[in-house]
């Protein structure tokens, strides 16, 4: 076996061992609490792979709690919960545990969450986006507490950011939907109050849309909740408008479900008649019918990096602070080119 090997993990040991990678955690720490044959099978596994424990943990080790905050929008969606999975499964392999709070999109319950978090001794926290209430990064700043954002590219003086750039996602999909000859369109975007998510895919899109020569009276912009009703509720208003849309950008794969359900009860064929498009790249995104075109959100990559920051020691973490992932233009069936003038006869109204 080849003993320079750099790429062995602590998880690879446990595997080989057959224990958890907390058990291989305690026997490489010393703990005497493990039973002496677990631990022979331990340092044999460790030998065998050439593992090497590396100091990425250090600054944890130190401290007494060992845990990690995690305060998410909700739980409701699968996207928070793939990131805080990989989070957690990261984390997991140097013995940190996590720490999960909802704030349901609500920056002063996120304010009260990140209180219970710093009561309980997490040495960092992980939030969602950039905007949070002055209190909730002060107290965290006060006392020493990393932490970072996600789902953002947009760090701060003392916080890191792991995450995309939600202004391009939003000129992403402007640009395919225009590419595709669409001059009429629309957009659900999610709640956009004290949500800089959802408002930076609406300024993204609506600025590429500028960009590209689209006048205001062309685009009609609406609101929902992350709810499959309230996405069928929104594009009922846009279809019913005056200037019913070819194509109608989601804020979210939810939505955009409930767009093309509206659709389906009032005969509006998806994508003939209107282009339906999608944000995360959820499951239900292969469930609609058709299925959804969409942008795929790195949820699980942004668990993991966001993991390997705080397991870091403070000098890594200077050149690991503000991280911008790629995303993924993902085309499904829901989405097709705008027909001719000529040929379009449906009905809205």
């Amino acid at each position: 076996m080849d003993n320079d090997r750099t790429d062995t993990k602590l998880v690879d040991v446990a595997r080989l061992a057959g224990c958890s990678p907390a058990t291989v955690s305690r026997v490489l720490n010393n703990n005497p609490k493990v039973d002496v044959k677990v631990r022979d099978r331990v340092v044999k596994a460790a030998a065998q792979l050439g593992y090497v424990p590396n100091g990425s943990a250090r600054a944890l080790r130190s401290t007494k709690t060992r845990t990690v905050g995690a305060i998410i929008p909700t739980l409701d969606h699968a996207i928070y919960a793939t990131m805080v999975n990989s989070l957690q499964a990261r984390l997991s392999e140097k013995d940190v545990s996590v720490i999960i709070n909802t704030s349901m999109y609500d920056i002063d319950i996120e304010f009260e969450q990140a209180k219970l978090l710093v009561e309980r001794g997490v040495e960092s926290v992980v939030l969602v986006g950039s905007v949070h209430r002055p209190e909730t990064l002060a107290m965290l700043e006060q006392r020493n507490i990393a932490y970072v954002f996600t789902y953002t590219s947009l760090a701060t003086d003392i916080g890191a950011a792991i995450g995309f750039d939600n202004v391009k996602a939003g000129a992403m999909a402007a640009r395919y939907l225009v590419d595709l000859g669409h001059t009429q369109l629309g957009m659900i975007a999610g709640i956009t109050e004290n949500n800089d998510r959802a408002s930076a895919r609406r300024d993204g899109f609506l600025g590429e849309l500028k960009r590209q020569g689209l006048a205001n009276d062309n685009i009609t912009v609406t609101e929902s909740a992350y709810k499959i009703e309230g996405g069928r509720d929104s594009m009922r208003k846009l279809m019913t408008g005056p200037n019913p849309p070819s194509a109608v950008f989601c804020g979210s794969d939810i939505i955009a479900a409930g767009a093309i359900k509206y659709c389906h009860a009032e005969g509006i064929r998806v994508p003939e008649d209107v282009s339906v498009f999608g944000f995360d790249n959820l499951e239900i995104a292969e469930l609609t019918h058709p299925e959804l075109t969409t942008i795929e959100v790195p949820a699980r990559d942004m668990g993991t990096i966001a993991a390997e920051y705080l397991l870091a020691t403070p000098l890594q973490r200077q050149h690991m602070r503000q991280r911008e992932l790629s995303l993924k233009l993902v085309v499904r069936a829901s989405t097709a080119p705008r027909k001719p003038i000529e040929a379009q006869r449906c009905s809205f109204s």
